[in-house]
């Protein structure tokens, strides 16, 4: 087998991840042109084809089947200077894994939980005609719903977000005085603890009620 002609390539100077020193095994290296893994005979890359379609011509070069695997890679029998020792290109692969290793996080990144929406009893009774327009305009044959863009519903279902956000945290001080009222009163109260309001408890919810929906329409 002769060389191809090209100048030597030094072992040092190639990536030690395309080379293989490994003792009790052939030495193989990555052919420069193809990209491949190839045997290295007597410090040459074994000759090989890169795939790539050869044109057919009316000259016969050779008898019997034709080599398959596309052309002769001009890769085939580049010399490659083995000028490092086994160890040394041993010692140079650990240091390029372990330089990748280390950019690699080990700290795992999870992603955050999707919230559920809260059911139609937990919602504020402020968003409660919203949300009857929204069930009665989903339950009409809207031809712009069955196509998924019915602004409609997008405009009510934006109205009972910003109604929930505000009557959640509404910026009066009063508000806050029933809610703490109501609190301590429901703690209290036995009726209003198994679910059935007493006239107090529904006073207080009903002035909470008022209040947001005070709040909402003048921040509307």
């Amino acid at each position: 087998m002769r060389h191809n002609g090209r100048a030597p390539i030094k072992a040092s100077a190639m990536r030690p991840e395309h080379l293989s020193l490994r003792e009790n095994e052939p030495r193989m290296a990555v052919c420069p042109d193809c990209l491949r893994w190839r045997r290295l005979t007597r410090s040459m890359i074994t000759p090989h084809r890169d795939g790539v379609a050869v044109p057919k011509t009316g000259e016969r070069r050779c008898f019997g089947d034709k080599p398959v695997g596309g052309r002769r890679c001009p890769g085939s029998a580049q010399r490659i200077d083995i000028d490092i020792t086994p160890e040394q290109w041993r010692e140079r692969l650990l240091a390029v894994e372990s330089t990748a290793a280390g950019r690699r996080t080990a700290r795992p990144i999870r992603k955050p939980r999707p919230q559920a929406a809260p059911a139609p009893v937990q919602m504020p009774a402020a968003t409660r005609p919203l949300r009857e327009q929204l069930a009665e305009h989903l339950q009409s044959e809207c031809p712009r719903c069955r196509a998924g863009r019915c602004a409609r519903v997008i405009e009510l279902r934006q109205r009972i977000r910003r109604t929930v956000q505000i009557v959640a945290a509404p910026a009066t001080p009063i508000y806050g005085q029933l809610r703490t009222a109501l609190r301590e009163h429901r703690a209290s109260c036995t009726p209003c603890k198994n679910g059935a309001p007493c006239d107090a408890g529904r006073q207080l919810a009903a002035r909470m009620t008022g209040i947001a929906r005070d709040h909402l329409s003048r921040t509307a």
